[in-house]
């Protein structure tokens, strides 16, 4: 209801997301992580880090309030410019969403160049990111087909490397 009536604060919204975010790991994450099995989740805390901390909310606090997340073998970040971001969200529809375009930021009344200014904030939080924790780039400009083939590549040389365990019993 909060969110239909645009009223969540920056803390507000992040905490609902850490909610559902705790749901998602807790029944599709770590039940399969648990029989052995590789899990693709498409988002993970890192979305939060800098979405929440574009919007203003504490660093330290983000990182502490998903403190219970896993840590990922392999966290990959699609890094796409934010013209052609814009591009692709509105070839899919008339209007940006509230939220998506950081509007309830007050940074612009208009919705495309509020996107650019939030997006431009999220994507310097991601370069952090990628620096904190060793994400994965992918260029997201490049064609599918080539994504596809660094992805690909990651995957695999990350499914070559030795586990944990594995490293411990033979050691």
């Amino acid at each position: 209801m909060g969110k239909k009536k645009n009223a969540l604060t920056p803390t507000t919204f992040s905490l609902l997301h850490a909610t559902d975010f705790a749901d998602r790991l807790l029944y599709n994450i770590v039940p399969p992580l648990k029989a052995g099995m590789i899990v693709l989740a498409e988002r993970y805390a890192y979305t939060a880090f800098a979405r929440d901390v574009a919007r203003g909310v504490d660093r330290r606090w983000v990182r502490d309030l998903y403190s219970f997340a896993v840590r990922p073998d392999l966290a990959l970040y699609f890094r796409v410019p934010i013209d052609v971001s814009l591009d692709r969200l509105m070839a899919r529809r008339v209007k940006l969403k509230f939220y998506e375009a950081g509007l309830d930021m007050g940074w612009s009344q208009n919705a495309q160049e509020s996107f650019r200014i939030f997006q431009g904030k999220v994507l310097d939080e991601y370069d952090r990111l990628v620096e904190e924790f060793g994400l994965s780039v992918v260029d997201a400009s490049l064609a599918i087909t080539d994504q596809q083939q660094m992805v690909r590549n990651l995957v695999s040389r990350q499914l070559e490397r030795p586990t944990l365990v594995e490293t411990a019993v033979n050691q």
